[in-house]
């Protein structure tokens, strides 16, 4: 009986009370769910969870929004301290890796004491390296400092085609001021238009240091946002870029002042650091083409014609230094840095790079070059792989 008349007295209740109880049960049920919240925010971070899904949980007035990694969000609270909402900002998204850095970055060329090839050369520094089997053949100085001259390019081409499309137009503009006196040239002038490609062919077969002056201010707007950024604040841009990729893909002791070589005691590397950027550079195919090229006959855009030649001799079949297995890459040549050379072969199903620095005259830098691509290839042979 005394049931009865409980359940009819709530039956029975004041539309004040019924107000009061139904915010009553609100307060609770938004107490339950930021409680929720925290229990599934603390289980993610117990897991160790890195996951970018973005959580979402609504109790009533009560909202959580951010990342299931992200601890350090920001708690928004009202006049008397009770939690409104915790995170009010976009959910941290970890941009991805470059794939052409993370590719190169992933390589890590091992040295040693002792490598399978023994041999004096005269050239100061020296690395060979296996690409199919990930192994050094040679080293002599690996990760001493030295100055790479004109071998430079190889990242100023890289960084210009990771930056711009096939059909981006080069103008030639001051930043050929810049170009020292005695550069190797691509006989560019103030004014003339050139195709992504030209400007990789001049930056590869000639040398030219104003195509690399050209490249840097062009893209250098392009990194920056700004198409009327001055040349000197367009090609910093671009040797900023060209110094931070470097240490991305793992240069350890390396650090460039310009675009294209001219020596500078602030530009230097390790031929150890130039495997890398040489790896780097594989993962362009305009650029592999280009430095396989023997020779161009180019059109500017805007009408000029010139005709380039390959600097680098392993590549001329009339040359007293050509190598049959040659497939590129770069030379250079400064007093400070000596006679250098970037170079590729390929035989018996194996690509070797070997990196000849600090020469003292050309002659050696090829017949160190040679002998180092001649021993290699006797490995892979021996190995039978």
């Amino acid at each position: 009986m005394a049931n009865k008349q409980n359940k009819k007295k709530r039956k029975q209740l004041s539309p004040e009370m019924k107000k009061r109880r139904n915010a009553a049960r609100a307060k609770i049920a938004s107490f339950l769910g930021v409680v929720a919240a925290c229990a599934a925010v603390c289980v993610f971070i117990g897991m160790g969870s890195k996951s970018e899904i973005s959580l979402t949980i609504e109790a009533d007035n009560y909202e959580y929004i951010g990342t299931a990694y992200d601890t350090e969000a920001p708690v928004v609270t009202d006049a008397s301290g009770d939690v409104i909402s915790v995170a009010e900002t976009e959910p941290v998204v970890t941009e991805p890796a470059d794939p052409a850095i993370a590719a190169a970055a992933s390589i890590i060329p091992k040295l040693r004491d002792t490598y399978p090839i023994d041999m004096i050369i005269r050239s100061q520094y020296a690395i060979v390296y296996d690409v199919e089997a990930d192994e050094v053949l040679y080293a002599k100085n690996p990760d001493e400092k030295c100055y790479p001259a004109s071998t430079t390019k190889i990242l100023t081409a890289a960084t210009v085609l990771n930056n711009v499309a096939e059909d981006y137009v080069f103008t030639a503009g001051d930043e050929l001021d810049f170009v020292n006196a005695g550069s190797s040239l691509a006989m560019l002038s103030k004014g003339c238009q050139l195709d992504t490609e030209m400007i990789i062919d001049g930056l590869m077969l000639p040398s030219g240091n104003d195509a690399a002056y050209t490249a840097a201010a062009n893209v250098g707007r392009v990194l920056a946002g700004e198409e009327n950024m001055l040349p000197a604040q367009s090609v910093q841009a671009f040797i900023d870029e060209m110094n931070r990729v470097a240490q991305l893909i793992g240069c350890r002791n390396t650090h460039f002042a310009n675009p294209d070589g001219f020596h500078d005691d602030n530009h230097y590397t390790t031929v150890s650091d130039m495997l890398k950027i040489a790896l780097y550079a594989e993962n362009f195919d305009m650029l592999m083409e280009s430095v396989q090229k023997t020779d161009r006959y180019v059109t500017f855009l805007t009408g000029e014609q010139i005709s380039w030649t390959n600097s680098n001799k392993l590549l001329h079949d009339y040359s007293d230094c050509y190598y049959l297995y040659a497939t590129g890459m770069k030379t250079g040549m400064t007093d400070q840095a000596g006679h250098c050379v970037v170079a590729t072969a390929e035989r018996f199903g194996h690509q070797i790079i070997c990196i000849v620095f600090g020469a003292e005259a050309a002659d050696i830098r090829w017949n160190d070059t040679i002998a180092l691509l001649d021993a290699a290839f006797v490995q892979v042979r021996n190995r039978g792989d």
